[in-house]
């Protein structure tokens, strides 16, 4: 009868491949890159020896561009400051040299204190309101040294 890893050859077919798992009376083989369940009877054995190639895989590594924009709408001067002071470092470690910082144009107040920081920070060469496309005032654009 079959065993494991014998040679078979699927009867009416031109499907070569090795037994892999037995069953009462069913078989799978693995031919072709495919694993075909099959009934014990619907297979003769072959003194041929098919060669089986696995399925070479690949590892990609997917690297996603660093974020070059941040949100503070809606926060406190505090936890919006300590936002941006994270997301600056994260810029510099990506090696990000524009950024745009989105701090709303209601009352001002986020925005005052976005630009006091980026004043004061060494990492920050320049920064200025964004353009008419870029946000006006309810978004700074600032340049990493």
């Amino acid at each position: 009868m079959y065993t494991l890893n014998d040679y078979v050859k699927i009867n009416n077919t031109n499907i070569e491949g090795k037994i892999i798992k037995l069953e009462s009376k069913k078989v799978i083989i693995y031919a072709n890159d495919k694993y075909i369940k099959t009934n014990i009877t619907n297979i003769t054995k072959t003194n041929k020896k098919v060669e089986i190639v696995p399925k070479t895989t690949v590892n990609l590594k997917v690297f996603s561009p660093p974020i070059d924009e941040i949100m503070i709408r809606h926060q406190t001067v505090d936890e919006a400051l300590e936002n941006l002071d994270k997301f600056i470092d994260n810029a510099i470690c990506n090696n990000v040299k524009i950024v745009k910082i989105i701090h709303g144009k209601r009352g001002g107040i986020l925005r005052k204190e976005v630009h006091k920081y980026l004043e004061n920070n060494p990492y920050i060469k320049e920064h200025r309101l964004g353009g008419y496309y870029e946000g006006s005032y309810g978004v700074t654009i600032a340049f990493l040294k």
